[in-house]
């Protein structure tokens, strides 16, 4: 069945609106997201701490003792304005964790050795056979 052309063109249309509509609803949605506000209102709270860092007078190595060579880099700022920060996690060992899990495993190795040699003599002495 063969569409007649205003047929056509009036699901062309349908279509155009229903796509603009889409994108109006988006923009809405984009617009009054609330990790937008939040993005926006730090990302003015960053400028004004600029800002503010800026206009007083740098005082060399007054940042917690340390020289201006030891200084920690800035973190990269991205065009977006976000700021990448890498977290650092401490890599802990427990005291005497090594010495455990050293014992352990001569445990799981003696326990293993005794299992086959118990199988080893039931089944030599005849308790056991295939």
């Amino acid at each position: 069945m063969a569409l007649e052309p205003l047929e056509l063109l009036r699901r062309q249309a349908e279509s155009a609106a229903r796509k603009q509509i889409r994108q109006e609803t988006a923009d809405v949605r984009r617009e009054l997201s609330l990790v937008r506000r939040a993005q926006q209102m730090s990302r003015r709270a960053g400028q004004a701490l600029e800002q503010a860092a800026a206009a007083r007078p740098a005082q060399p190595g007054a940042a917690d003792g340390l020289e201006p060579a030891e200084l920690p880099e800035r973190p990269p700022v991205c065009a977006d304005g976000y700021v990448r920060r890498t977290p650092v996690q401490p890599y802990r060992t427990p005291v005497g964790y090594c010495r455990r899990q050293r014992r352990r495993l001569a445990m799981l190795l003696v326990t293993a050795a005794l299992v086959v040699l118990l199988a080893a003599a039931v089944f030599r002495s005849g308790l056991l056979r295939f």
